[in-house]
């Protein structure tokens, strides 16, 4: 394959770096904070959880008024440890400790949080580009790669998310590219010291974003004991990885690190107590129906090529038809003689399986495609079985297949399928999408005019794509990380803030309202919530002198109270409704 000129090929990059970039930033602030975002928020301020660090507001033990200069006392790394440990199973702490100064720097704006996560997935896309022509020397092959990560949903999503995934899913490719780097310098002579000192400081990094990514690492070890024969290999990265383990422990043992496993062990118990009385499509009892039944959303988002598909495709008849007439026509291509029975055969089983489709017709289409590309890889692995960089595509399966067999592994010694979420396999989801950019090549380079007919259900799948990207704009996206059965509105709490501050004259109190969180809370639970006035304090201004209190009895309504006795509502949240 033909390179690009210098200036083309970097102006091509360039070019698909802004469309990432302007496919990510759209409405990032416009839907408020949920989940495990506002983990962030309270652990990037070093504010616990309900308070247990803030015993001179929001837990006053003396009385129950409280100001926004009370609430943001200075806090110290101690109050780190504490609202990591106490919020976040003590995970994700490199993140997190990272998003405290960027904060500092830009504000707790929704779209200022976010803003991390969609700059760790541009460097991700580069670093794509840059994996791919290093390790399989093409710049046309790594510009497809970049492309298809630019105008990924996955990847979106996760770009408009305050969470740790961006950067892990950085981290974890970055090491795996410097495992590449060492063992081929390794084999040219070359010096590698340096290589090895920051393969073991990424590792870091990955297991400090998130302790589940260590199977990348055995998936690491697994390529060397295949292939490498290298003493000095195999020393040098068993040094390397002493790194990780050495501050892994060193966390656990921490103050913010040392609950982890405690957390872990409990949480598994409220999942299983969960899984077993209150089951739904993703919790449920951890049998092997119920997981692969699981696995479908996860290995949907998991590759560019079916993304979406499992919000689409149900009957049994229209499964085995999207899976039998692909390999129907594979038969047919081995053993029709010429070209133009191939192609007339491959679209009459286009045009045959589309009109019985009962449901979904583009999408089982795009099944049917999924189907052939499997076909594709296994032929291509084949053929190319010899070849001295056949280890390479080896190695490409190996990091995109074995982190579904954790999953798997991971569910049944929990007892439930709730590991079982496209974001704990998402450190391999760039190897997906360079195996699918491989597999694009392969069709492009076939001596048939079948490939036509295969770019074209491909740009079906673009079409859908394109279906996603909208939902993801508007908030209805398929279940990467959260769903909510109507789209997320602007973040309730900075509004309540802004109007708080617009009404608040001297005399008067705010009130907040106190949810208590259905799920069990163990013996140490406080008796009543602090969380909705901790979460609008984090958008009042640091040195106010806004006297406020928290209404045990009080679900929903966060009001204003006037000197005469007078109530003006801030805000109703509704129950669940506005609480995302």
């Amino acid at each position: 394959m033909a390179s690009l000129p210098k200036l083309s090929t970097y102006g091509l990059l360039a070019g698909i770096l802004v469309l990432a970039f302007f496919l990510r930033v759209h409405n990032i602030g416009e839907h408020g904070l949920a989940g495990d975002e506002k983990y962030s928020l309270f652990v990037s301020q070093f504010v616990s959880y309900e308070g247990n660090n803030q015993r001179n507001s929001v837990r006053k033990p003396d009385s129950p008024y409280f100001t926004p200069q009370e609430f943001w006392s200075e806090k110290t790394i101690h109050d780190f440890f504490d609202s990591i440990a106490r919020v976040d199973t003590g995970n994700g702490s490199l993140y997190t400790y990272t998003l405290h100064y960027w904060s500092k720097l830009f504000g707790l704006g929704d779209a200022n949080l976010r803003i991390p996560s969609l700059l760790f997935n541009l460097l991700t896309i580069f670093l794509i580009f840059v994996f791919v022509k290093t390790h399989f020397k093409s710049e046309k092959l790594a510009l497809l790669a970049a492309f298809l990560s630019a105008i990924s949903p996955f990847y979106i999503n996760y770009s408009q998310i305050a969470r740790n995934y961006a950067m892990l899913f950085f981290f974890s490719l970055l090491a795996t590219h410097l495992f590449l780097l060492i063992i081929e310098k390794e084999k040219s002579k070359q010096k590698t010291t340096i290589y090895y000192l920051l393969y073991g400081l990424i590792a870091l990094a990955c297991e400090l974003c998130h302790i589940s990514a260590f199977p990348l690492f055995l998936i690491h070890g697994l390529y060397v004991l295949l292939y490498v024969r290298q003493l000095k290999v195999w020393i040098g990265l068993g040094l390397a990885m002493l790194i990780p383990v050495a501050g892994v422990i060193a966390w656990l043992k921490s103050e913010g690190g040392q609950w982890l496993f405690d957390y872990v062990q409990n949480s598994v118990k409220v999942y299983n107590s969960l899984a077993q009385t209150s089951p739904d499509e993703y919790l449920s009892v951890a049998t092997l129906p119920h997981i692969f039944k699981q696995l479908r959303h996860v290995v949907s988002s998991a590759f560019i090529s079916t993304e979406g598909l499992y919000l689409h495709l149900s009957g049994l008849k229209n499964t085995l038809l999207a899976i039998v007439c692909p390999i129907i026509g594979f038969l047919c291509f081995k053993w029709l003689p010429s070209d133009k029975l191939k192609v007339i055969t491959a679209i009459a089983l286009v045009v045959i399986s589309f009109l019985l489709y009962s449901t979904a017709k583009l999408p089982f289409l795009v099944l049917s495609l999924n189907i052939v590309l499997i076909g594709i890889l296994l032929n291509y692995m084949v053929k190319n079985f010899k070849r001295p960089d056949s280890s390479l595509i080896v190695f490409l399966v190996l990091l995109v297949v074995l982190p579904f067999v954790f999953l798997i592994l991971f569910s049944l010694q929990d007892g439930n399928t709730f590991r079982i979420i496209p974001r704990y396999v998402g450190y391999s989801y760039a190897f997906g999408i360079i195996l699918i950019t491989l597999l694009i090549r392969e069709i492009w380079q076939m001596q048939s005019n079948v490939r036509y007919l295969l770019f074209l259900l491909l740009g079906v799948q673009f079409y859908l794509i394109g279906g996603i990207i909208q939902n993801i704009w508007h908030d209805n996206p398929p279940r990467y990380f959260m769903s909510f059965a109507e789209p997320r509105q602007k973040n309730p709490y900075t509004l309540a803030a802004k109007k708080i501050q617009s009404l608040y004259a001297k005399g008067d109190t705010v009130i907040y309202c106190s949810y208590k969180d259905p799920m069990p809370g163990g013996q140490y639970a406080p008796q009543y919530s602090v969380v909705d006035a901790q979460l609008t304090n984090f958008y009042l201004p640091k040195d106010s002198q806004i006297i406020q209190r928290v209404n045990p009895s009080e679900r929903d309504k966060i009001i204003l109270k006037k000197p005469n006795g007078k109530e003006l509502l801030i805000v109703d949240l509704q129950g669940t409704k506005y609480r995302y």
